[in-house]
């Protein structure tokens, strides 16, 4: 076996399909494991030619199984997504500006004003395809928060394209309106997919027309992934969320639990990462933080 690599997970499997290459010349094979969990694995095996790495694949199967059993492999492939001496290069963009600090590997984001618009903290290059994780936590926990990822900054400065929502709503801190009648009369509206609950996990199409792309125009129930979403979430404690972006393929997780796994091409390709603090009105701004820790990235 030629520059093999895998990376699993703590998971046990009971489904495994081999994947073909996107391109007819590609050297990798991918294969790709669902758990009873509903979790999502990869195996990523590379040899000389083709047939022979089919002959691998094939017989990497069983032990790729028996590693899901195992702490995942090959941690030496994360890098820093904000080196501390890279912070700088980091640029803001969106209509309002924020304060970003990086200190011990933890990003804190604040807004600036009482009544600032989205604020972006975004990457110096672009990136494809890639697996990013880190842990979250925002105060208060009604704050709408995110990550850009295969974004672009369009002529207006406006940040476009798919966001990991980071929202967190702690059912002590909603309203009886926005938790129990919000969802149902927004049903009835001709545009109901403006609201999801508890959407962690979920993509959003930042200043796209598709609105929610999962739960949304690319698959996914609202409901119940509105009910997983709050028994997975974490209210004022640090919460991890993993998005692996493959081609057309998007998975994520949040603490440990697969959120959401789609197929959309028209947000497929390079783009940068931002790092969202959302726009609001706010009585104290001081008291409104984002925070990002341990953000860490790999490229395939």
């Amino acid at each position: 076996m030629v520059g093999a690599k895998c990376w699993t997970e703590p998971y046990h499997t009971n489904e495994c399909s081999l994947q073909k290459p996107r391109h007819s010349n590609s050297r990798i094979i991918l294969l790709h494991c669902r758990t009873a969990s509903n979790f999502t694995s990869n195996t990523e095996q590379e040899a000389p030619t083709l047939n022979i790495k089919i002959v691998f694949a094939g017989a990497a199967i069983p032990l790729a199984i028996a590693m899901l059993a195992s702490p995942a492999q090959g941690d030496e492939d994360w890098w820093p997504l904000i080196p501390k001496d890279e912070f700088e290069l980091w640029t803001q963009q969106g209509e309002s500006k924020a304060h970003f600090t990086l200190i011990d590997e933890v990003v804190t984001g604040q807004p600036i004003g009482h009544h600032p618009k989205n604020a972006f903290l975004c990457s110096p290059r672009e990136y494809e395809d890639f697996e990013l994780r880190f842990f979250f936590r925002i105060e208060p926990t009604s704050l709408n928060s995110g990550v850009q990822f295969r974004s672009r900054i369009n002529s207006d400065g406006i940040v476009a394209g798919p966001q990991l929502e980071m929202d967190l709503q702690s059912p002590d801190e909603m309203s009886f309106m926005m938790r129990w009648v919000a969802p149902w009369l927004v049903k009835l509206t001709d545009e109901p997919w403006r609201l999801q609950l508890w959407p962690a996990g979920g993509v959003y199409g930042e200043a796209l027309s598709t609105g929610w792309i999962y739960p949304g125009v690319a698959g996914g129930d609202s409901d119940s992934f509105r009910v997983a979403g709050e028994q997975l979430s974490r209210p004022q404690d640090w919460n991890e969320l993993r998005l692996l972006a493959d081609g057309d393929r998007v998975s994520t997780w949040l603490n440990g639990e697969l959120r959401a796994d789609y197929l959309h091409p028209e947000t497929a390709g390079a783009g940068l990462i931002c790092l969202q603090v959302h726009g609001g009105d706010y009585e104290d701004p001081s008291a409104v933080r984002v925070q990002w820790r341990d953000l860490q990235i790999r490229e395939f």
